[in-house]
């Protein structure tokens, strides 16, 4: 039996793709269980059988469950980690409503997973169910796997873990040998320093800090669902259209409040100066909450970061152009109070910022591995997939963080020394990638997202790394 997660954004994709594995008898439909949510994409669920954990949650309301026995058990039996701060729905609910939560999920995945189950397809990790679905997969030897969008070009990577590391990537690159590494490999590197661009995903409308007609269409869709099929009371990941679109109608109003002020928010920033780049990140989001879970609160992160450079060195903070709006006017007067910090425009080039620093401090976001590019000393405080490169200073706490930043903020310092093979363990990882990622975006199809997500070429390119992954 395999398993499939479609309770997210994501499902239709993964419905596609496994309707057209049906068609190819490449899958059995009979074999294949997927677990919905309520009713969230019903009508994209109707040919697959599906288990509803919120129907589950209901028959556990009348067993009379003991959630403070079962948390005990739970703390026994399972290696959990973050299981309440990580998730972004559950996190202001009331505090027993959190804790029966947690003890229905266990119980949920517990009543399902057995040893019958081979695989598990699920998203990436981002929410309390993902690490309980993961803790039971290993308690049952199931094959735990989820997808990544890469950084290069729409393809996407597989994990088989929690930590964010792409495993057939790392796999492959554990192989390296600095004899295998051909001209061609450096051509990816050669092209991004020549032509540096962003990741596809900026362009996304669910990005954007202005209002775009998609998010009107978006929103009376979701009004009319949502008063048609209602909303369960464990239902964590329905939000009424109404709350998010005052959400972001607030997020586009205060964007337009700071451009107008953008001069007197955002500093002058001189490209001679000593600095370090440390890129804000979107939040709520599995950036923070999942893959750098202790550092949640930026602006006490970049506070604390700020204690530990020299004095001669500045912390430039850039804004995310997507995240324009989510800061209020009190977050940048409350950094700007400390006199080694710099505020950046999300209008800045990122990738001159980092050309011309010191280096790069980073949660779990894409300008570390964009240092990487540049042959600029990457810190990352998080797990990300291109800490396995083995090139970047992944640190866990402050007191390594100071020793890092003295260690990279020495006169004549250079990544490519400190790092045996630098330019061609890049270029090796950059080839393994590519080759062990699959061709197709897996993303989730809402707005200006779901025409692109599912044509059908990339539903079959997607159904084609299910059926090869089962194989394997």
């Amino acid at each position: 039996m395999i398993i499939f997660d479609l309770i997210n954004d994501e499902a239709p994709l993964s419905a596609r793709a496994l309707r057209l594995l049906f068609t190819q008898k490449k899958l059995d439909s009979s074999k294949v269980l997927g677990i919905s949510e309520g009713n969230r994409w019903h009508n994209d669920l109707k040919e697959i059988n599906c288990i509803n954990r919120l129907h589950y949650f209901d028959e556990l309301d009348g067993k009379g469950i003991d959630i403070e026995k079962e948390l005990r058990r739970i703390s026994k039996e399972y290696s959990n980690f973050n299981v309440f701060a990580c998730d972004r729905n559950l996190v202001g609910k009331k505090r027993d409503f959190q804790r029966k939560m947690l003890v229905y999920t266990y119980l949920f995945f517990e009543e399902i997973f057995n040893d019958t189950i081979t695989h598990y397809f699920t998203t990436g990790t981002a929410y309390t169910y993902n690490l309980v679905a993961y803790e039971v997969c290993n308690r049952y030897k199931i094959k735990h796997i989820s997808y990544y969008i890469t950084r290069i070009e729409s393809r996407s990577a597989t994990s088989f873990g929690i930590s964010h590391s792409f495993d057939e990537v790392k796999s492959l690159y554990n192989e390296f040998e600095r004899d295998k590494v051909k001209d061609f490999m450096y051509e990816p590197i050669r092209s991004f320093i020549n032509r540096p661009v962003q990741p596809a995903f900026m362009k996304n409308a669910i990005n954007a800090f202005t209002l775009r007609r998609v998010f009107v269409q978006e929103f009376f869709k979701r009004s009319i669902e949502y008063i048609s099929k209602g909303k369960h009371k464990y239902d964590l990941f329905t939000k009424s259209p109404i709350q998010l679109g005052i959400i972001r109608l607030k997020k586009i109003i205060t964007a337009k409040k700071i451009n107008l002020v953008q001069n007197k928010v955002f500093d002058e920033i001189n490209l001679k100066n000593r600095y370090f780049v440390f890129p804000l990140h979107m939040q709520p989001e599995a950036s923070t909450l999942i893959l750098a879970p202790f550092y949640v609160d930026q602006k006490a992160a970049i506070i604390n970061i700020s204690k530990l450079i020299p004095p001669d060195t500045y912390l430039y903070v850039k804004e995310h152009r997507s995240a324009l709006g989510q800061h209020g006017m009190s977050f940048y007067k409350e950094l700007k109070k400390y006199g080694n910090i710099r505020l950046v425009s999300y209008k800045i080039n990122t990738f001159e910022l980092i050309k011309n620093s010191i280096g790069t401090i980073n949660l779990s976001g894409t300008v570390g591995l964009e240092s990487l590019f540049f042959k600029k000393p990457s810190i990352v405080l998080g797990n990300v997939f291109y800490n396995d490169t083995g090139l970047t200073f992944k640190v866990n706490s402050f007191s390594q963080l100071e020793d890092t930043i003295k260690k990279v903020s020495e006169d004549g310092f250079e990544v490519e020394a400190y790092f045996e093979d630098y330019g061609a363990r890049l270029a090796y990882y950059l080839y393994c990638l590519k080759e062990k990622s699959y061709p197709f975006e897996f993303n989730v199809a809402k707005m200006d997202l779901r025409e692109r997500i599912l044509k059908d070429q990339n539903i079959r390119e997607y159904a084609n790394s299910i059926y090869a992954l089962i194989g394997n």
